[in-house]
């Protein structure tokens, strides 16, 4: 079995040996390794070149611009050759032995796998040795259990992360599965649709990956203007797809309760970070405080979205706690929000 590994590489030159070297001396061989170089401006290109000379199943694009995350992964799925894909990161790297594991797993399987979840593991780096390396595993879904409801709840490791998941190469292409591009927030919807269409769905319950978790290193650990109205557009662009599958009404509560906790929850949370200048946006309160002062964010609404979360599975604690959080975050919010000047029509 041919497995296909794309990686976006944008100014990642100090990750890229850890990362790349973890993968080409996996002992199972059978791989091709798909870069795809987003316009960097270190040296990572003449970094994945040398291992380009070096090792013929590395193949090396490159972007003409600096053309972000979803078009990357994009391109390099068009090139891809593999029965299956593997989206890596350039900046997370993989346990010796996850591959031939993985793979050892589809081969078993009576029957052709669409998607394999997998688990992974946070890494946190030296400098930040207070923080546990925290491993998160998947667990089976029961008789006539939904992976979508999984996926909106967060629960049972059905995660957006787009590097937890093997992927049938089948799959993307049959049903046009790919990243949107030109955003910040692109796994979202591209890992929903795979869930969705997926007919046959496996778990792995093994870390297969290592996340790498350093502060500084995350797009989603960097604030702009930009990235809080994208954060709402890929909701947007979630509850479109939903409804166009006849599935919103099926899954409302629990895109209810995802929007507001890790939609509009990231939102504010991104606001408070952003410098003075920025807060003072205008549009941009109108924005967050349109939310504030609608029947979404009513008094019933945040106890609707308490029960649903104590609906959970007792066995997501963690994740429960995680939602709690959120919601008791989102509460102080709507309690403590300073109303701009801009009046609301």
């Amino acid at each position: 079995m041919l497995l296909s590994i794309v990686i976006p590489v944008h100014n990642a030159s100090s990750y890229l040996k850890r990362c790349l070297d973890s993968i080409i001396h996996q002992s199972y061989r059978q791989i091709e390794i798909i870069l795809v170089d987003d316009f960097s401006t270190d040296d990572s290109l003449a970094v994945v070149r040398k291992y380009e000379e070096r090792d013929n199943r590395v193949k090396v694009f490159c972007n003409p611009r600096n053309c972000r995350a979803g078009y990357t992964r994009n391109k390099g799925l068009r090139e891809a050759t593999g029965a299956y894909v593997w989206f890596v990161d350039a900046d997370d790297w993989i346990p010796q032995g996850a591959i031939s594991g993985l793979v050892r797993h589809l081969n078993n399987s009576p029957k052709d796998v669409d998607l394999l979840v997998m688990g992974y593991t946070d890494n946190f780096g030296d400098a930040y040795v207070k923080f546990e390396r925290k491993t998160r595993l998947p667990r089976n879904l029961g008789r006539n259990e939904q992976a979508m409801l999984n996926f909106l709840n967060l629960t049972k490791g059905f995660f957006s992360y787009p590097f937890l998941y093997l992927y049938s190469r089948q799959l993307l292409l049959q049903h046009q599965i790919l990243f949107p591009e030109n955003v910040y927030y692109e796994d979202i919807s591209f890992v929903a649709m795979a869930v969705h269409h997926a007919k046959s769905i496996e778990v792995y319950s093994r870390s297969s990956y290592n996340y790498n978790c350093e502060p500084h290193n995350s797009i989603t650990r960097t604030y702009s203007k930009e990235k809080i109205r994208d954060i709402i557009s890929a909701y947007d662009r979630l509850y479109e797809f939903l409804a166009s599958e006849g599935l919103i009404e099926k899954y409302n509560d629990q895109y209810l309760m995802r929007f507001l906790l890790h939609g509009l929850g990231a939102c504010f949370q991104m606001y408070y970070q952003l410098d003075k200048e920025d807060q003072k946006d205008n549009a941009l309160k109108e924005l967050l405080q349109s939310y504030l002062v609608s029947d979404i964010l009513s008094d019933e609404s945040i106890i609707y979205v308490s029960r649903l979360i104590e609906a959970i599975d007792v066995n997501e604690a963690l994740t429960k706690a995680y939602h709690r959080l959120k919601l008791d975050f989102l509460c102080d919010t709507k309690k403590n929000w300073v109303y701009s000047q801009v009046s609301l029509k």
